[in-house]
């Protein structure tokens, strides 16, 4: 299952994690409000289920209302990976310490769930990449502990 980012938010909530406020826009007129509300510069992010979002264009810094509307404008229409960018979040821009992508995914030889953590972001992290779906470069709960997993030759 694929969730957008302000799903992600909404999940993380409503189980009492301290996530950033943000708003979803469907037009550019709905992202300048947003950002009128925040005041102060924010980040407009396209919502589609797609890594390198920010890469291709999807995820654009606005210092006022007016540049919010015209960035959700550049992004709403726009497609990423051939997917047509409907809905943007709105958000107040933060320094961020530390990023991590998180991920988790169906490991069809154990039957189990993979968690994933990369420091790097989804881009380049898939689990069906090569290189990582061979090395199998992930922790698996094993039930009672946490284990790794024995690395199998790369032929």
């Amino acid at each position: 299952m694929n969730i957008h980012e302000y799903q992600a938010r909404e999940i993380f909530r409503s189980q009492g994690l301290p996530v950033p406020d943000s708003v979803l826009a469907e037009t550019a007129e709905q992202a300048k409000q947003a950002a009128a509300r925040f005041g102060g510069t924010v980040v407009i992010k396209a919502q589609v289920h797609a890594g390198g979002r920010g890469k291709a264009g999807g995820v654009k810094l606005a210092s006022d209302p007016a540049e919010a509307g015209t960035a959700a404008a550049a992004i709403l229409g726009m497609e990423i990976k051939g997917l047509v960018v409907e809905k943007v979040l709105v958000a107040p821009a933060v320094e961020i310490a530390t990023e991590a992508y998180i991920g988790i995914v169906m490991d069809r030889a154990s039957q189990r769930p993979v968690m994933m953590v990369s420091p790097e972001g989804a881009t380049g992290s898939s689990p069906t990449r090569p290189s990582l779906s061979r090395r199998r470069a992930s922790w698996r709960d094993s039930g009672a502990r946490m284990t790794r997993p024995t690395r199998r030759s790369q032929k």
